[in-house]
């Protein structure tokens, strides 16, 4: 992992959120799973981007919006028995990690 993005903890928890939804849907065909990978992908893409400093409020703006999506899904992937309540609350609270650093960035970001 290169190092400069291993210092940013918003870099770090999205990674480890992607990691672990791959680990565990990586291989699985079904709509659900797929979506939850996909979604997972573009957060880190767009956190990856941002600290990159490529159009950073775009990038900043799309990762809360695949964050959102995200969420959404990981609460549909519970109803219907995709992932157990342990799994969800996991991912959830990983996702609230995350939440709470991109809303302090965006709001860093708001003029004064």
């Amino acid at each position: 992992m290169n190092t400069r993005y291993a210092a940013a903890p918003l870099y770090v928890d999205s990674f480890a959120l992607c990691e672990w939804l791959l680990g565990h849907f990586g291989d699985d065909p079904r709509c659900l799973p797929t979506a939850l990978c996909q979604s997972a992908l573009a957060l880190f893409s767009s956190v990856t981007l941002a600290l990159k400093g490529r159009r950073r409020d775009e990038h900043l703006e799309d990762a809360d919006e695949h964050l959102i999506r995200l969420r959404a899904q990981l609460r549909l992937a519970h109803a219907l028995n995709v992932l157990s309540e342990t799994q969800m609350l996991y991912a959830l609270e990983r996702a609230e990690v995350i939440g709470r650093q991109l809303g302090g960035w965006l709001r860093s970001l708001e003029p004064v």
